[in-house]
């Protein structure tokens, strides 16, 4: 493995707040002149239409609001199943932040190795972004490339294969 064995608890707290900064996916929609941007991060979305005012419309959504704003059903579907994705992933925050302050006593108490707990709370949270991913490919009229959604695959990938003494 490419990480050394002490180092694998810095990881994986590195790991939960890489993914929490990195926006999961990001959305573009055409329709004639009209151009959308969306930037999804975990717990909100911005939006960009170029050319109109922002205050003409709400840049900012949050996680609440996302189910009931799109009017298309799989999008809403995709936006609640967000929701779980955001809950899963705010245990592995939860977890970092334990971890990164507590490092040594956790790893004594917890009966689980927390590297290997960080990689199936990282992989168990990018499973509902990528059932999103879908639905708002299926139900939006536009591409949206699941950028930090990668990174929670492979980062949890290599916390679960990661040699530790």
């Amino acid at each position: 493995m490419w990480v050394r064995s002490e180092y694998a608890g810095e990881l994986a707290v590195l790991s939960a707040w890489l993914c929490a900064l990195l926006p999961w996916g990001i959305s573009y929609a055409s329709n004639g002149d009209a151009r959308l941007f969306r930037i999804h991060f975990i717990y909100l979305f911005l939006q960009f239409i170029p050319g109109i005012e922002i205050a003409q419309y709400n840049p900012l959504v949050l996680l609440h609001q996302a189910p009931g704003f799109p009017d298309n059903t799989d999008v809403a579907l995709g936006y609640q199943i967000w929701i779980v994705g955001a809950a899963v992933f705010s245990l592995a925050l939860v977890l970092s932040i334990a971890y990164y302050v507590y490092e040594e006593d956790l790893e004594e108490r917890l009966p689980v190795d927390p590297v290997r707990l960080m990689g199936v709370l990282l992989i168990a949270s990018a499973v509902p972004f990528t059932a999103t991913v879908y639905l708002l490919t299926t139900g939006f009229a536009g591409v949206t490339v699941p950028v930090g959604i990668l990174f929670m695959y492979v980062l949890g990938g290599l916390l679960l294969t990661v040699e530790r003494t």
